[in-house]
C-alpha cells in the first residue's frame, strides 16, 4: 500500500484487510473507509484469516537467543 493512497481516503480492501490483520487498524474504520457494512467486513475477515493461516514458528526469525539460553 503506498501512503499515497492512505492520505486521499482511498485503499483497495485487500490493503485494508492486510492492515486489520497486522493489527495496524481496527474492522470498524476500515469498513467505513472501504465503504462496507460492519458485518461484510467481518465476514470478509475472517475468511481472509483462514486463507492466511499464522505459522507458529515465525517467532524464531525475530528473536537471536543470547547467553545463557544459546
Amino acid at each position: 500500500m503506498t501512503s499515497s493512497n492512505e492520505k486521499h481516503g482511498n485503499i483497495s480492501l485487500e490493503d485494508a484487510l492486510d492492515l486489520i490483520y497486522k493489527g495496524q487498524t481496527n474492522v470498524a474504520v476500515m469498513a467505513k473507509k472501504v465503504g462496507v457494512t460492519l458485518e461484510e467486513m467481518q465476514r470478509l475477515f475472517n475468511s481472509y484469516v483462514k486463507q492466511c493461516p499464522l505459522d507458529p514458528d515465525i517467532w524464531q526469525a525475530d528473536v537471536e537467543l543470547g547467553w545463557p539460553w544459546v
